[in-house]
């Protein structure tokens, strides 16, 4: 038998030394899970303790305390039913487009989840919320180089330059800024389902940050930088260029050619001067009836006659007349408020001389809203008093009430005499109805910031009214000027 100094050895297998190492992986992978499992749970208990208490703020209708609790929540404990719970608080806080993307992420997280009542919930809520955004449409007046715009300090992609982009209720700022440009920047307020275009026009030169640019590098100037030396800048003393650390000025707000700012929360006033028609039909009292004594006649029931006079007087006797075409001319005057940029509310006074004979009186509340850049429409709830020059063609006198069955009615008809003008002032007595407004800017003065800012418009105020025994319809038009 041979023998060989060489011990007998069996190197181990790899798979063997594999074997360890995935056990080994799996222990520490089991010990980082059993680990982190209580503070998941933690995390999860919290997460649902926030969401039932913001979800009964949200009932309490506190809105301001619900959100930040359930965005909280969703920190903690990230699912499409909390956030869709969050985008629900944000709408009802008013934030509607902060909701809207809500709703479209919570969408989107349901259906990768496999969530489909989730999804199907916050599909409907964002298509229901969709037509009361707010959106700003941003464009530019002339292509800056290196020109960057920012809505609220969010920058936004100029590829969307053009569109609209939605946005919470409420007061936002646009800034543009580029190098070697004059900051400019706007601020505009939107209300639910309002649009407003923003033309950012072409960024005026920035004089300080060309002679910057053209000096060298730290400062120096430029005999020591062609000297090749070093020079230490100090900002408070000597031994360099000093920096200027004065806050620079606001730029002037750029004339766009947009006309003046109708700013919210002012006083608006409106004076105005105006000629047109007026038709007048029906009746009313003339003074010169009060010279007149009309006759009544009773039947008695069990037979007889008797004649009953009365003298005329303003509340007794009326004349009836032919339809009367009158020229009023006037003037109107609202005096208001500023809801808002585009709602003025307040009242109207009207009043008017007619060239033909007569007069006109109206006073009551009015409000005003601005369709677009040009068009005003609105209205007037008028009442007051007037006369106005007619043919009379008869007349009428009251029966008293305890006699008006035995005389077989309320009224006789008068026999007019000599003395009394074919055509008369007839007086309206109280008259109520309603004057509706239509306006058109011919020009804008100002810039919403002097008292002197304002349109000159011109008006039409279609009129009808009720009066005591007649209406009255007029179409006065005209010309005024509205301070806001």
């Amino acid at each position: 038998m041979i023998q060989t100094d060489k011990p007998n050895h069996v190197p181990p297998h790899d798979g063997r030394r594999a074997s360890r190492r995935t056990r080994l992986c799996l222990f520490l992978s089991a010990l980082a899970t059993a680990s982190l499992a209580p503070l998941a749970s933690a995390h999860a208990a919290d997460a649902e303790a926030l969401l039932k208490e913001g979800k009964q703020l949200v009932t309490d209708k506190k809105y301001d305390e619900a959100c930040p609790k359930i965005a909280e929540a969703y920190k903690l404990s990230p699912s499409p039913a909390t956030l869709l719970e969050l985008a629900l608080c944000h709408e009802k806080q008013g934030k509607l487009a902060t909701a809207w993307g809500e709703m479209l992420d919570a969408e989107t997280d349901a259906r990768k989840a496999a969530r489909a009542d989730i999804e199907a919930r916050a599909r409907a809520n964002s298509k229901a919320l969709e037509p009361k955004l707010p959106r700003v449409t941003v464009s530019v007046a002339a292509n800056t180089p290196g020109i960057e715009i920012a809505i609220d300090g969010q920058k936004i992609d100029l590829g969307a330059l053009g569109k609209g982009r939605p946005v919470d209720p409420g007061e936002h700022k646009i800034v543009a800024t580029a190098p070697g440009r004059k900051t400019w920047e706007t601020t505009l307020s939107l209300k639910q389902a309002e649009r407003k275009t923003v033309v950012v026009p072409a960024l005026a030169e920035d004089a300080n940050a060309a002679s910057t640019s053209d000096k060298p590098a730290g400062g120096e100037s430029g005999a020591a930088a062609q000297a090749g030396g070093t020079t230490k800048t100090d900002t408070t003393t000597g031994g360099g260029a000093a920096v200027d650390t004065k806050p620079k000025e606001k730029p002037e707000e750029p004339d766009d050619g947009k006309g003046p700012i109708h700013r919210a929360k002012r006083l608006v006033i409106d004076v105005g001067a105006f000629g047109g028609g007026q038709l007048f039909l029906g009746g009313g009292s003339v003074d010169a009836l009060s010279a007149l004594t009309y006759e009544y006649r009773i039947t008695y029931p069990l037979g007889g006659e008797a004649a009953e006079y009365k003298a005329c007087d303003a509340s007794a006797c009326y004349a009836t007349v032919d339809p009367a075409i009158g020229v009023p001319v006037g003037g109107q005057v609202f005096v208001g408020y500023a809801v808002s940029e585009k709602l003025h509310v307040g009242g109207r006074f009207f009043g008017s001389y007619l060239v033909t004979g007569g007069y006109s009186l109206l006073v009551g509340p009015a409000l005003s809203v601005r369709v677009n850049d040009r068009l005003w429409i609105g209205g007037t709830l008028a009442v007051g008093f007037g006369a106005q020059k007619a043919t009379i063609n008869g007349a009428r006198g009251e029966v008293p009430s305890e006699w008006a069955d035995l005389n077989g009615g309320d009224e006789v008809e008068l026999l007019l005499s000599r003395t009394i003008p074919t055509e008369n002032e007839t007086g309206f007595g109280f008259s109520f109805g309603a004057a509706v407004e239509v306006s058109y800017t011919l020009a804008e003065f100002g810039k919403g910031k002097s008292i002197t800012t304002g349109s000159l418009v011109a008006s039409a105020w279609p009129t009808f009214l009720k009066t005591w025994d007649g209406y009255a319809i007029a179409l006065p038009i005209g010309v005024g000027y509205r301070f806001h």
